[in-house]
């Protein structure tokens, strides 16, 4: 005996299949959204914090988010030689399975003044840009962070030194939440 399948059997299958995998891609982009949205409202846990940089180019910072995942940092750094007030956008995401801690990029320029011989009035107007990535680990039941990062600087006005690698610090800041 044999059996023939109707051919509107077919067509039944295929639509019912066409349907279950379009189900499938709107779960899918649905839970991709999820994770999206909430990865941007985990990354910004105060919205300013102030305080000491400690390393090179210590001073005080300023770092104020303007979006979940997105902060300005203000370095303003002074010493009997030198001073420099630098402006940074930053990029800011949690680390996965690491609660309280984020990593961050960012870029941005400085503007300043060195005096470079000791014996001699000889000094340099500083112009440049900056790049700056670190982790920041934001304390859960005080309103203090603390971040380690690397910012080398490039200088585009002066003879002296064009570039500076050098650039690790450690950040201690009060956060307003």
């Amino acid at each position: 005996m044999t059996f023939i399948k109707p051919k509107h059997s077919l067509k039944v299958t295929t639509i019912h299949f066409k349907h279950e995998l379009m189900k499938l891609k709107k779960l899918f982009f649905t839970g991709i959204l999820i994770v999206a949205f909430t990865t941007a409202i985990n990354a910004q846990q105060y919205n300013t914090a102030f305080g000491v940089r400690l390393g090179y180019d210590s001073g005080l910072t300023l770092k104020h988010f303007f979006a979940p995942a997105s902060a300005g940092e203000f370095i303003l750094s002074a010493s009997p030689r030198y001073f420099q007030l630098t402006g940074l956008y930053e990029y800011q995401q949690p680390v996965p399975g690491a609660p309280n801690l984020d990593w961050y990029v960012g870029l941005g320029a400085h503007i300043g003044g060195i005096h470079y011989h000791k014996d001699r009035y000889d000094s340099a107007f500083l112009l440049g840009a900056d790049l700056i990535g670190g982790l920041e680990y934001v304390f859960p039941r005080a309103p203090f962070n603390v971040s380690l990062d690397w910012k080398p600087s490039f200088n585009f006005t002066n003879d002296y030194n064009d570039y500076w690698y050098s650039g690790f610090a450690l950040s201690l800041r009060y956060t307003f939440r």
